[in-house]
């Protein structure tokens, strides 16, 4: 079953990419919630390990899915499912925080609002990815479920 590869492997390139930018955005915003301070390392470390084991997933996922789609294929719903979950979580720190990252960083919101906005559009890539690689793989099961039936 080889549905779609250069669009899987572009989920599993986006979804690392994705992975870097987050780890850079939780990096440039940890001094304001004072993840740097002291604590030890395990204090220093313990937010950027929350916020990243999950969202580590989603690589590993498209990774499976790129190579062995034939094995892999019904955890799709799962990675979609997942990746509304993120924009909808993404929306909502993006409407509780905003104006108090902005205010700490003493910049303008151009620079956050980028990172945003690439966040945000990797994640409607991914949904809408996934979305095509799901309804094409119904529609080559439906038709060899036709095939089948009609010897």
């Amino acid at each position: 079953m080889d549905v779609y590869g250069p669009l899987r492997m572009l989920l599993f390139l986006c979804e690392f990419f994705r992975l870097i930018l987050l780890l850079s955005v939780l990096a440039v915003l940890g001094p304001l919630y004072g993840v740097s301070g002291g604590g030890g390392l395990t204090n220093q470390l313990f937010p950027y390990i929350v916020c990243l084991v999950p969202n580590a997933l989603f690589p590993l996922m498209t990774y499976f899915l790129w190579i062995r789609l034939s094995l892999y294929h019904s955890y799709l719903p799962l990675y979609i499912a997942g990746k509304i979950i993120t924009l909808v979580a993404l929306m909502g720190w993006l409407v509780f925080s905003f104006r108090g990252i902005i205010t700490a960083l003493n910049t303008g919101a151009r620079g956050i609002s980028g990172f945003i906005l690439i966040l945000t559009a990797a994640d409607i890539f991914s949904v809408i990815g996934g979305l095509l690689l799901q309804t094409k793989i119904s529609q080559m099961n439906r038709l060899a479920a036709q095939g089948e039936g009609g010897l």
